[in-house]
């Protein structure tokens, strides 16, 4: 019996003792078949986040055959003999055939009778799929409330998950019990497809190909080494043999864990559990391959000019997850880096001796390494980067201190208690507990890692770190430079031109239509807005104040209404402050141990409306931590190096914003959107950073913090003893300048049906932008709206992803839908996106305007929507660390009940004719404006006209002259 299981018995419930700050029990066993059962419960949720995690990932494949871990994936969300099946009897054959085409086409060399193959595959797969229904299994998600459905495939492991409704628990149970029992990896052609655009993707993204680059030399000779998604060869040559086979071997009860945490009691379950999930028949997972470590001898130094600034990683070996040794080693980087920037490498970053610098473990179930490194400093004089030589002697000599114990006791403490807290606000997440407990699962190590996390950080010392530190960190590591450069992109796999599947519109299995007759409880408490107490501080600012009953973690939100729409240099006074010091008393690296000291943090961000200061903590430190923060944002004391630092990144984005991919893209969707007041467009030109100084950001500040504020407080003390404390102890000004935030942006005319075509001649995919301008948002429309959204383009079952990715596997990404403000009198706007190779760039802007022009009509859908609208409206309590925020949003649009519970009536009444009432008046016949960037060689512009006016556009006119 291996550690995991020392809390296990065979058939029994055995229930864990957990750390006295939570309430929630874990209750766990296994099935006879030996299937891992985990249920977290916890009756303070509205939904239950339900996981099945599989101990097998993209390491296990055969070497000949990367990338099944992924496709296998794809092709889990298709059916079943039962799921999905019209007459499994007629399409059985035809899936078989399927099957056996695979492998020849594989072995076939000649690519004339490959591609004919193709044909042929395309050919049955079209005839199935009219016997069928591959989006099945999502639709009956959708109807039970099922939100967030998706998966993903790691080294190690594949895990499939959703939330849902308390409610539908036994439906959840039944439909992901049964998508494992006789698996049909129908429209495999679609996803394989839709996979080749993912892998196109990841070839036109530059930090895709760093990480790429990174991982292949600290991994080199294993799996670890190479991407997840698997070699573009072998994705070209697939084998549905090889997936069927890989499914038998790997996907066995043994290494498999069914994971439910949330609103759910395991008594009320566990039948059901055995039953389902304890049909799956017991067999011996296959032994894992295993790959020597490549030792490396001293330094080892590798370069490649594909970044868009310099940066250094050394790489030494480390430890496999779930080792003995894995926490300690997390405290141990974390004294070079941390979150709350404490550690002796934040201390080189915070004084502006680099750009960026960082430390993380990285541990596998096999392997693992530790990873120091840096971004140089930008001398902004000279316009250059220090060089990565200085950098590697400054990373060794703080490594040296690290192993040598010159760091004091009130470092790790702070860092504990950092470590600590941040736990305890997953803690409140069931995402967070799922996955905690399927790393465990996966490591096969003991859970007591994750359940006493919080014991096992208390209890390491300086001693244990300066142990762990010599053991790891010696002589021999991989030093990876990345320098300034262009990266080579990979080859692209070029998709065929196949014909869509084709399947029935209103049909239903036998399985779908017994799986509505399962019991289910449709309800719940709907969120309420009274719960937040709301009290004046001074003239214009507000106190929300949200008890918290689960931890001893408060969280304060300082939001002040003035952001960077009418104070465009807070874009670099705020990040500033997140290393200020305080005027005359502490240097910022003072300043953040002091915080650190009491297990507190702080952090400045912003945005076009709102200036956020946000701070965390333990709450009996809670005057003093209130009390350091007022001292930081009266008398901040900003440094002219960390300055330097941030117009160093301004101007190095600046150089090479025109010719990156991703600022391409995005700048591209927000010229379409607002044109000349696109944030790329209407922004400080380099001049005015360069020429920014201490005096003129510090006066910045203080402005900005005039503003009236909203004050959010979640937190376990009673709410007079709260006010109190931060009356006495906030900035909090008399006289406070009024707001006009939340600030929205005029949206540009849309006149005509306009083509902006951006030239990319090193884009493997073509992005497409799809932009129709709106009307006045009014929340009486809500319901319609979100019912529209839904039915265009809500997840898998949308008609966008259905039109564009299932049927005809454009895009790996599709969506559409109209958005609204956040008030109303202000204008509501649809929005659209399509990623597609380059040569179907015309064919799929063909099928997203047809769906916009002439929306198809499927009444029938109307159930399942309206049912997914009811069992999600009980689910959309937010959680208590929002809840304050979410009301005030809320209340903005013009609640003051929960939208959910002030629109039940009108969802339990909606129809199909709502949805198409909303389409004619929104969206159908509109003008369209559409932006793409793509490789104008891959495309016939000229067809393109059809849909509009083509106006070629360079890079400059996406930016600002400088």
């Amino acid at each position: 019996m291996n550690k995991l299981f020392k809390y296990f018995l065979a058939a029994a419930v055995f229930t864990l003792t957990l750390p006295a700050s939570f309430a929630q029990g874990l209750k766990a066993f296994k099935l006879p078949n030996g299937l891992s059962v985990f249920v977290w419960e916890d009756s303070t949720k509205s939904e239950v986040h339900g996981m099945v995690a599989t101990r097998v990932g993209s390491y296990d494949e055969p070497e000949a055959y990367t990338g099944l871990a992924h496709y296998l994936e794809h092709v889990m969300f298709k059916g079943t003999q039962k799921i999905g099946a019209l007459d499994w009897e007629k399409e059985k054959p035809l899936y078989e055939s399927i099957v056996a085409k695979y492998d020849e086409m594989a072995l076939e060399n000649d690519p004339v009778k490959k591609e004919a193959i193709g044909k042929e595959i395309n050919a049955l797969t079209v005839e199935a799929s009219k016997i069928s229904l591959s989006n099945e299994f999502s639709s009956l998600t959708q109807g039970m409330g099922g939100i967030g459905l998706n998966a993903f495939t790691a080294f190690d492991q594949t895990a499939y998950f959703n939330s849902f409704p308390p409610g539908e628990v036994g439906k959840w149970i039944d439909l992901n019990s049964e998508r494992l029992i006789n698996p049909v990896f129908r429209a495999f052609q679609s996803e394989l497809e839709t996979v080749y655009e993912e892998y196109n993707m990841y070839q036109d993204q530059q930090q895709s190909q760093v990480r790429s680059f990174i991982l292949g030399n600290a991994f080199a000779g294993t799996p670890y080494g190479r991407d997840v998604i698997g070699l573009g060869e072998h994705l070209k040559n697939p084998r549905l043999s090889q997936l069927i086979k890989f499914y038998n071997d790997w996907y066995v009860p043994e290494n498999m864990a069914l994971i439910l945490v949330g609103n759910v009691k395991v008594k009320d379950i566990m039948p059901a559990i055995r039953s389902k999930f304890g049909r799956l028949p017991k067999r011996t997972t296959p032994e894992r391959s295993q790959y020597a470590e490549q030792p490396i001898k001293g330094r080892k130094e590798v370069s490649a000019k594909i970044g868009r600034m310099p940066q250094l990683a050394l790489m030494y070996p480390g430890v496999a997850g779930g080792s003995e040794d894995e926490i300690a080693l997390e405290l141990c980087l974390s004294v070079l880096s941390n979150q709350s920037r404490t550690g002796l490498l934040d201390k080189k970053s915070i004084d502006g001796d680099v750009m960026a610098a960082f430390a993380q473990p990285l541990a596998f179930k096999n392997q693992g390494c530790l990873m120091v490194g840096a971004i140089p400093y930008y001398d902004v004089n000279q316009r250059r980067f220090e060089s990565l030589g200085a950098v590697e002697k400054m990373l060794q000599a703080e490594i040296k201190k690290l192993k040598n114990g010159d760091f004091n006791q009130e470092l790790l403490d702070g860092i504990k208690g950092s470590l600590i807290r941040s736990h305890d606000l997953g803690m409140e997440s069931p995402e967070f507990i799922a996955r905690g407990i399927m790393t465990a699962f996966v490591n096969e190590s003991d859970l007591s890692l994750f359940l006493d996390y919080r014991d096992i950080v208390a209890s390491i010392t300086v001693d244990q770190i300066k142990d762990v530190a010599r053991k790891y960190f010696g002589s021999s590591y991989v030093a990876i430079q990345v320098r300034e450069g262009k990266s080579s992109k990979g080859e692209k796999i070029k998709k065929p031109d196949y014909a869509p599947i084709q399947a029935p519109r209103d049909a239903q299995s036998d399985y779908a239509k017994a799986f509505e007759q399962i019991p289910a409880k449709i309800g719940g408490k709907f969120a309420d807005m009274n719960e937040v107490q709301v009290k004046k501080i001074n003239d214009r600012s507000k106190l929300y104040y949200t008890k918290n009953t689960e931890n001893s973690v408060f969280t304060l939100t300082l939001k002040y209404g003035i952001g960077t729409e009418k104070m465009p240099k807070l874009q670099l006074a705020a990040p500033l402050m997140d290393n200020a010091g305080v005027m005359g008393q502490f240097k910022a690296e003072e300043l953040k141990k002091m915080f650190s000291t009491l297990s507190a943090s702080c952090s400045y961000y912003v945005d076009g409306s709102y200036l956020y200061i946000i701070m965390e903590g333990f709450e009996e430190y809670l005057s003093e931590s209130c009390n350091l923060l007022t001292r930081q944002i009266l008398m901040p004391k900003l440094d002219d190096k960390q300055l330097d630092n941030l117009k160093g990144q301004a101007y190095q984005m600046r150089y090479v914003e025109k010719e990156d991919s991703e600022s391409l893209n995005s700048a591209m969707s927000e010229f379409l959107y607002y044109r000349d007041k696109s944030r790329y467009i209407d922004r400080l030109s380099i001049a005015d950073i360069l020429g920014l100084n201490i005096p003129n950001l510090t006066g910045e500040l203080q402005r900005a913090t005039s503003y009236e504020a909203e004050i959010h407080y979640v937190g376990g003390l009673p709410f007079d003893s709260v006010y109190h404390i931060l009356s006495a102890n906030l900035p909090l000004k008399e006289g406070e300048m009024a707001s006009t935030s939340p600030e929205v942006r005029s949206l540009a005319d849309a006149s005509e049906n306009l083509i902006y075509f951006l030239p990319d001649k090193d884009a493997k995919q073509s992005t497409i932008y799809f932009y129709i301008q709106g009307d006045d948002y009014s929340k009486a429309e809500d319901v319609d709206c979100s019912a529209f959204n839904q039915y265009f383009s809500g997840g898998f079952n949308g008609l966008v992803m259905q039109e564009v990715r299932e049927y005809r596997s454009m895009a790996y990404t599709a969506t559409g839908m109209v958005v609204n403000p956040p008030m109303p009198g202000k204008k509501s706007y649809f929005r659209g996106y399509i990623g597609t190779q380059a040569d179907k760039t015309v064919k799929a802007v063909e099928v997203f305007m047809d769906l916009l022009q002439n929306m198809p009509e499927y009444p029938e859908r109307m159930g399942n929507l309206r049912d997914y609208m009811l069992q999600t409206a009980y689910m959309s309590c937010p959680d208590f660390r929002e809840a304050s925020q979410a009301y005030v949003a809320w209340r903005l649009r013009g609640y003051n009940e929960a939208p959910a519970k002030e629109n039940l009536a009108k969802i339990e009444n909606l129809s199909f004719d709502d949805v198409k009432k909303y389409y004619e008046a929104h969206v159908k016949g509109r003008k369209v404006v559409i932006g793409i960037v793509g490789n104008p060689q891959s495309m016939d512009l000229k067809e393109l006209e059809k849909f509009g006016r083509i106006e070629r556009i360079t890079a400059a006119k996406l930016f600002s002259k400088e």
